[in-house]
C-alpha cells in the first residue's frame, strides 16, 4: 500500500503579522498586514517521491479552463476514474495526514481500494472552496477522499490568497460556471471552508442546480476574524497592536479588492436566502474565527446549524474529527 503523509501544525495556518518587527521601515502597521495577508502563495505540492501515479493520486489532475482567451482558472479535479488503471493492477492507496494542535495529535486516515469506492457519478460534482492559509495539501486529501467515496467528481478550487489577485476567492465564478454547464454537470454540491465560504456562496446563488452546500467554519466578519486569527496564533505579537490596526487594514484589503462589500456578509446573505438548495453549516464554540455564538442570530429554516464542541479553526477546517468528517461524507454521497 502506497501512503500520502502529511504533518500541520496551528501554528502554521497563516504567516502574517509580524508587524512590530517592521513598524520602523514601513509606513504603518495596517498597510504590512495588508500587504501579507494579499500575497499569492506557491501551491504546496504532495512532498512524496516524483512519481505520476502518486501526483494523480495525491494531487488530482491539473486543469485549466477558460471562458475566453484572458480569463482563465487553474484548478484540480479528482475523478473516480482516476485510479481505476491502477486498481486493476493491485494497487491501494493509504490517505494519512496528523494534525497537532496545543500539544496533541490527531489524525486523518483512510485507504482506498477497488472495492471500497463508490460507483462513478458522471453527472454529479462537489465543488471544494479552501479556507485561507491552510496547507492546500490538505484540501487535496479531502478532495481525493471525497471522490472516493462519492463516485463524484471533485473540483479543487484555489484558495482566496492562491490567486494573483486578492478577491476574497471571487476572481473566477463566471469561467468555474462555464465549465460546469459546458460539461452538463445535472448536480452540484458545494463544500467550502473559512474564507471558501465567501465564493461558495455566491455560486450557489448562480447556479439552480447546486443541491446543497456545507460550509465548515464559514468566515464571520473580516475584520473580527483577522484579530482573531492574531490573537489565537501570535498572541505575543498582537499584544502590540491596536484593535485599530486590524480593522484598518481590513477595510484596505476590502478596498484594494474592488469587490461588493456585501458579499463578505454571510450572516445577511444566509438570512436572506430564498433558493431551493439545502445548506448545512459546522461551527464550534471553542472556534474563535467563526464562533457559534455569532450563528445563533440566523433566522432562515432551510438553514441548519450543527454545533461540534472544543474544535479550534484548523481542527474544523481540516476536518480532523472523524464524527463530523462521517457526517459530512454521508451528505454528500
Amino acid at each position: 500500500m502506497i501512503n500520502g503523509n502529511t504533518t500541520i501544525t496551528t501554528k502554521g495556518i497563516m504567516r502574517f503579522i509580524l508587524c512590530i518587527f517592521y513598524i520602523s521601515v514601513l509606513s504603518g502597521c495596517q498597510s504590512f498586514i495588508a500587504y501579507q495577508i494579499t500575497q499569492p502563495v506557491e501551491e504546496i505540492s504532495y512532498g512524496g517521491p516524483d512519481d505520476p501515479m502518486l501526483n494523480t493520486v495525491y494531487e488530482g489532475i491539473p486543469h485549466k479552463t477558460c471562458n475566453t482567451m484572458h480569463n482563465c482558472i487553474a484548478v484540480r479535479i479528482f475523478s473516480h476514474n482516476d485510479l481505476i488503471e491502477y486498481f486493476e493492477q493491485g494497487e491501494q492507496f493509504g490517505i494519512t495526514f496528523q494534525l497537532k494542535s496545543k500539544g496533541e495529535m490527531e489524525t486523518f486516515e483512510t485507504t482506498l481500494t477497488s472495492i471500497n469506492g463508490a460507483k462513478q457519478k458522471n453527472d454529479s460534482a462537489i465543488i471544494l472552496f479552501p479556507g485561507y492559509g491552510v496547507s492546500s495539501l490538505i484540501y487535496s486529501f479531502q478532495a481525493r477522499w471525497l471522490s472516493h467515496f462519492t463516485g463524484k467528481d471533485v473540483i479543487l478550487m484555489p484558495a482566496s490568497n492562491q490567486y494573483s489577485e486578492f478577491k476574497f476567492g471571487l476572481n473566477s465564478l463566471d469561467v468555474l460556471k462555464h465549465y460546469l454547464n459546458t460539461n452538463q454537470y445535472q448536480q452540484i454540491d458545494i463544500l467550502s471552508s473559512s474564507m471558501g465560504s465567501i465564493a461558495a456562496m455566491q455560486l450557489a446563488k448562480q447556479m439552480p442546480n447546486v443541491k446543497q452546500q456545507i460550509m465548515v467554519a464559514p468566515m464571520v466578519h473580516f475584520d473580527t476574524a483577522l484579530m482573531s486569527v492574531a490573537k489565537s496564533y501570535h498572541p505575543t505579537l498582537s499584544y502590540f497592536i491596536k484593535d485599530n490596526d486590524f480593522k484598518n487594514a481590513a477595510k484596505n484589503v476590502i478596498q484594494n479588492s474592488a469587490i461588493d462589500e456585501t458579499q463578505l456578509d454571510l450572516i445577511a446573505l444566509l438570512n436572506g436566502k430564498q433558493s431551493a438548495n439545502r445548506t448545512t453549516l459546522y461551527v464550534s464554540n471553542a472556534d474563535p474565527i467563526s464562533p457559534a455564538s455569532y450563528w445563533q442570530a440566523l433566522q432562515n429554516k432551510s438553514v441548519s446549524i450543527v454545533h461540534y464542541s472544543n474544535l479550534d479553526h484548523t481542527r474544523m477546517v481540516s476536518l480532523i474529527n472523524q464524527a463530523m468528517r462521517n457526517e459530512v461524507l454521508h451528505r454528500l454521497m
